[in-house]
């Protein structure tokens, strides 16, 4: 495909997309943030503590880098350029935090919970399935928008694989000898197809950040009430 390049309105659907990826991150921060200092009471956890408070760190620079990034985007990106070569930059940025939120999320909602019922055996910092859920579909879909953002374009070099998808697809060969499809339940075998022209991919792109928003209001929702629920059970003791 010939080779698009950005205009004014793309670059503003760009700076919008990365605000909701910083949204994305920042909730993990505070909610993470309120997770360490229930956990700072409890002695038998303070490995764990201490590795959530690693990914923390890790996290805020990956969302100051974002920000920075974003202030001086129309610095960045210019404008009638191409578009490929603007997107490759923020999309590489975002396969890197995505694979981190990767291992925090396994250890955030599997480790982690196992750890706290076997050392404390109580459940009062555990999560509940609804949130462990809503957790993996938010993370779901910023994984298969960052592989939308660059496969639409014709981008599919093996340095701009997302791990998660890559073994999706591994596994769904092997077992059901299945290509990628438009219609499937599974969002990581679904296919992306390339656009067309400017215009189709920044209508896309922006309907793409109404569905994260959305993604990012439900998780906030469920982080609240877990936030909650540990304060009622948990950080009220004396």
């Amino acid at each position: 495909m010939a080779d698009l390049v950005i205009n004014e309105d793309i670059a503003l659907t760009l700076e919008r997309a990365i605000g909701t990826f910083s949204n994305y991150l920042s909730g993990n921060i505070h909610v993470l943030n309120k997770f360490i200092g229930h956990l700072r009471r409890v002695g038998v956890l303070k490995y764990e503590r201490t590795t959530i408070i690693k990914f923390v760190k890790k996290l805020r620079f990956f969302n100051d880098t974002l920000l920075q990034y974003k202030q001086s985007l129309f610095n960045e990106v210019k404008i009638g350029t191409s578009l490929t070569q603007s997107v490759i930059p923020v999309g590489s940025f975002f396969i890197k935090a995505l694979e981190v939120m990767d291992l925090l999320n396994f250890f955030f909602t599997q480790s982690l919970q196992r750890e706290i019922i076997s050392k404390t055996l109580n459940f009062d910092l555990t999560l509940e399935e609804s949130c462990i859920l809503t957790i993996e579909d938010a993370y779901n879909h910023f994984v298969k928008y960052t592989q939308w953002m660059l496969e639409s374009l014709g981008q599919t070099d093996i340095l701009l694989r997302l791990e998660v998808i890559t073994f999706a697809l591994k596994c769904a060969e092997q077992d059901d000898g299945v290509e990628q499809e438009v219609n499937t339940d599974n969002i990581f075998l679904q296919e992306v197809i390339v656009v067309e022209d400017e215009q189709q991919y920044n209508e896309l792109a922006g309907a793409w950040d109404s569905v994260l928003r959305d993604k990012i209001s439900a998780l906030e929702s469920e982080l609240l009430k877990a936030s909650n629920d540990w304060h009622e059970k948990f950080g009220k003791r004396k």
